[in-house]
Order: structure tokens, then C-alpha cells, then sequence
């Protein structure tokens, strides 16, 4: 617990120090690295031995080019070029496989490349797109208040009311109250952080935000549940110990992968969050 409390203790006041004071290309850099570092849990995670240095490289590649790209506004060439290099893997795992004595291609490897090295990066980069919208910071910042106020709640509302299991195999720590709770602190939270922002100045659709809240926690505890399954799958705890206390990068962000795109979403079909112009 101590760990747990230092690393957030440092890393959340650097974390907005980064969103509302760096430039969007500061921030790209930061999601870039949380990419390449979900990326290369990912792959040591299913692959262990299998695992082979050109697939770290190009999943670290294609991690910096997506998020980059789409802040200096070629985004749409690095995810092409990211989905190129994937062909140049597969090109060479058929070489490979060609050579070796049983003459047989293993389709999940290139599948995992493709999954950590331009799938997640993909997702990730919605925290980027999101801060191409105005007002930058505060629709960046609602991915995180989202996914933190609903993780939260789904923590206390099951410990102290859980009973009814909502996932055993997976999770067997989660509760169905827990679920539910998290879902409601998300509303509670969204309206919350709307209120703060309204009192700054901004322009606030407070049934927007109540959707943002339902929607984001849903969303991010699928990203849970989605991300244990494949720890569950491969008999690990964590996906790494880069973060004491919090496991690794892939074990802190599963939720904001599935959140972030769906609030980028949202965004795009209904804004909620403006700034008055007088």
C-alpha cells in the first residue's frame, strides 16, 4: 500500500502538470511511452519464450508513430505505415517458418504484434485526439476522472456491500454491487468535475456528462474484465512490476484503452463540454 500510495503521489500531480500545462505534442509523448510500455507487457505476457526482439521493436515503433503522427497531423500515414510494418513482421515469421524443419506458421504471433503494436496504440491515442478538441484539458482530463471516480467506487461500494460475484473466474475480487457502484460514482463524479469546470467558465451539458459517466465506467470496467481475462488466461498476476504497487503500465491503464475511444466518440456526436464565448 505504501508503494501504491508514492507512485500516485507522484505520478498524478505529473500527469496534470503534463495535460494542462504541456503543449499537445508534450502530452503525445506521454502517451506514447504508456503505449509502448502496454505494448511490451503485452507481448512478454502471451508470448514469453516466443517472444522475439523484432516484435518488441516494432510494437515500440508503431507506439511512438500513432500518437506522434496524429498531434503533428499525419495521422493517417503513420497508422498506415504502422500497419505496413505488421506486414513486414508476418513477411518474416513466413520466412522464418519456411526454414525450420516443421514448415508450420503460428497465426497467433503476428495476431499479437498486430493486437500490442497498433491496436493498443490506437486506442491509447484517443487520449491525443481528445485534447484536439476545445476546450484541451478538461476533455483529456475526463477520460481519467471517469476511470478513476468509477474504479473507485466499484472498490469501496464492493467491499463493503459486494456479495454476488460478477466475474469468479476472471475476478473474483468483483462483485456485481461493486459494478454498480462504480457506475453510479461515474455519474456522480462526471456531474462533479461538469459543476467544477461550469464554475471556471466553461460551458457544461450536464446530461451529456451524466452520459459520459455511465457510458465511460461501463466501458472501462470492460476494459478490466478484458485485460484479466488474458492474465487469467496465462497464470499472472500483474503484466509487469513497473509501477510498485500498481503492477504495470498495462495493469493501471486496461480501463482508459476501452474508455478513451468511447469518450472520443461521444464527443464527436455530442459535445458537452465548450467554452463560452462572450
Amino acid at each position: 500500500m505504501k508503494n501504491r500510495l508514492i507512485v500516485a503521489g507522484i505520478g498524478i500531480p505529473a500527469l496534470l502538470a503534463v495535460i494542462f500545462f504541456a503543449p499537445l505534442w508534450g502530452w503525445a509523448v506521454v502517451v506514447s511511452v504508456m503505449a509502448a510500455f502496454s505494448a511490451w507487457e503485452l507481448l512478454h505476457t502471451t508470448m514469453g519464450s516466443r517472444f522475439r526482439k523484432r516484435f518488441g521493436i516494432y510494437a515500440g515503433v508503431a507506439a511512438v508513430l500513432i500518437p506522434m503522427g496524429t498531434v503533428f497531423g499525419f495521422g493517417d500515414f503513420t497508422l498506415k505505415l504502422a500497419a505496413w510494418l505488421l506486414l513486414v513482421v508476418m513477411f518474416g515469421e513466413m520466412m522464418r517458418t519456411f526454414r525450420s524443419e516443421n514448415n508450420r506458421m503460428h497465426f497467433v504471433e503476428p495476431a499479437l504484434v498486430f493486437t500490442a503494436g497498433l491496436l493498443i496504440p490506437f486506442l491509447l491515442t484517443a487520449l491525443v485526439r481528445l485534447g484536439q478538441h476545445t476546450p484541451k484539458a478538461p476533455y483529456i482530463l475526463l477520460t481519467f476522472v471517469i476511470v478513476w471516480i468509477s474504479d473507485s467506487g466499484a472498490f469501496f461500494v464492493g467491499n463493503a456491500m459486494g456479495k454476488r460475484k460478477l466475474a469468479p473466474h476472471l475476478s473474483p475480487n468483483k462483485s456485481i454491487e461493486g459494478a454498480v457502484g462504480g457506475l453510479l460514482a461515474a455519474i456522480v463524479g462526471a456531474l462533479l468535475y461538469g459543476l467544477i469546470l461550469k464554475l471556471c467558465g466553461y460551458y457544461v451539458n450536464f446530461l451529456g456528462m451524466m452520459v459520459y459517466g455511465l457510458l465511460g465506467s461501463l466501458a472501462g470496467q470492460m476494459g478490466d474484465l478484458a485485460f484479466s481475462t488474458i492474465k487469467r488466461e496465462y497464470g499472472v498476476k500483474d503484466y509487469s512490476n513497473l509501477l510498485p504497487g500498481h503492477g504495470g503500465m498495462l495493469d493501471r491503464f486496461d480501463s482508459t484503452i476501452f474508455t478513451a475511444p468511447l469518450l472520443e466518440l461521444l464527443v464527436i456526436l455530442w459535445p458537452a463540454i465548450g467554452v463560452v464565448v462572450s
